[in-house]
């Protein structure tokens, strides 16, 4: 039976068709402050109907239910919106509050584990940059989320006076000759700065040999900056959905 995996995160969806835990066709898009329902018109209204649609949501509750109903009327299925559990894929979660934890990065726990076993560190680089330290036997010992890139220059962009509007694209330099530049530049160097900090100390608090596993929207921006060694799986999140799917 294909299922539609939807990873709704704060500005950006992704979407895959799983047989099973493959992952076949698939793509994404950027949802804030934008038409959602002709976007998904766009992407989904020339897909076979699935047999289920399973959703990973950390965006508001009125981005999921535009989507959900976009698919019941277009479908008529009921899309099956997943929360983190305690265990999991062979996972056990590390949070006090099980269900607290996003989704989205339980689904990434899930999917590491799944992927190569052993110790991991998974760096999601969203909106947000959510980094989780996963030991050699599955067990999750919490993570930490810093700032994104786009959410620094938001900031700076907000609370200081006379800054130009960053650009989008820019690549990270060292030496910027412009405040743009030196903007983009800066909020991608301290992102890179802090990862390379945080793996490194939860590395040394697990005592294992840990795998740095780097997926989400920014993970391109921020990977050549890194003096670490890092797999780039940018569809982690939608593989642990394909395997929690298969257990829920």
């Amino acid at each position: 039976m294909m299922r539609l995996l939807l990873d709704i995160g704060n500005s950006r969806l992704k979407w895959a068709l799983a047989d099973g835990r493959q992952l076949r066709e698939r793509g994404h898009f950027q949802h804030r402050d934008a038409d959602l329902q002709a976007l998904a018109t766009q992407h989904w209204q020339s897909l076979d109907p699935p047999g289920s649609v399973i959703v990973a949501n950390v965006a508001s509750p009125a981005i999921a239910a535009v989507v959900t109903g976009w698919v019941e009327t277009h479908w008529g299925i009921e899309p099956r919106l997943l929360a983190s559990s305690r265990t999991a894929g062979g996972v056990t979660n590390g949070y006090q509050v099980p269900a607290s934890l996003g989704i989205d990065r339980w689904a990434a726990l899930v999917g590491a584990h799944a992927d190569a076993g052993g110790a991991a560190c998974v760096v999601d680089c969203g909106t947000a940059i959510t980094l989780d330290l996963l030991d050699a036997q599955g067990v999750h010992r919490g993570g930490l989320i810093v700032p994104g890139i786009e959410l620094m220059q938001h900031a700076l962009q907000r609370n200081t006076a006379s800054l130009v509007t960053p650009r989008a694209q820019s690549a990270a330099v060292p030496l910027a000759d412009n405040t743009a530049d030196a903007i983009v530049s800066g909020s991608v160097y301290a992102a890179a700065a802090a990862i390379e900090r945080i793996v490194r100390e939860m590395a040394a608090s697990c005592g294992d040999s840990v795998r740095v596993v780097l997926t989400g929207g920014g993970a391109g921006r921020v990977e050549p900056l890194l003096a670490l060694a890092v797999e780039l799986q940018p569809d982690l999140v939608l593989k642990g959905l394909a395997i929690l799917a298969g257990e829920n």
